[in-house]
């Protein structure tokens, strides 16, 4: 019962809530059950206003820790928008593109799509990167649900979709190590406030 809608019939649903807790807390029923031939703006609303999400709730936690409310918060509800719009629908495109060169040495045209649809959803776990140490927690999680949406995305296997999610994702730690020094990146991934 698993691959490219392993129950017939029956689809997940794609509202904001469901979609957020299905891929927290049962990503393999969730992804089972996504519609493979769904549209891509329920997705990639998904993923912005994850990203939107963040950005809201970093400067609202901000703001409170330094108790200081300032028109950098306004600018950020306000050009948040726009940005959680161009930006996740682009970091969403380029990991898909990065699982298809894995899996068959180049993107295609008949999977991008697909492959694009789960990982928008996938990136719901990113929800709590706000959170002090969410980032701690996010990370294996966020592994997890990237490897399932490929898997059932593609009906690949799980050592190739593995393969294919943790690759560029283990790419992106790296190189966030390698440009921020290991005192930055830890601060990345603790996430504290700023004092």
């Amino acid at each position: 019962m698993s691959g490219r809608g392993g129950y017939p019939g029956y689809h997940a649903s794609e509202s904001f809530w469901s979609a957020l807790v299905g891929v927290w807390f049962s990503p393999r029923r969730f992804f089972a059950r996504l519609d493979p031939e769904g549209g891509l703006l329920r997705p990639i609303l998904f993923a912005s206003a994850i990203l939107y999400l963040n950005l809201i709730l970093d400067s609202v936690l901000q703001a409170a820790w330094i108790q200081e409310f300032n028109y950098a918060f306004i600018y950020t509800v306000f050009l948040g928008v726009p940005v959680a719009l161009v930006l996740a629908p682009i970091l969403v495109a380029g990991l898909a593109a990065l699982v298809l060169v894995i899996l068959d040495g180049s993107p295609s045209r008949a999977k991008f799509g697909l492959v694009f649809r789960y990982l928008c959803y996938a990136s719901g776990i990113g929800v709590v990167l706000w959170v002090p140490f969410g980032p701690l927690l996010a990370i294996p999680c966020g592994a997890y649900a990237a490897t399932i949406a490929v898997k059932e995305a593609l009906n690949e296997s799980w050592n190739r979709a593995a393969a294919a999610a943790l690759i560029p994702l283990g790419a992106v730690i790296a190189i966030l190590l390698l440009f921020t020094g290991l005192d930055e990146a830890a601060s990345f991934f603790v996430n504290p406030p700023d004092r």
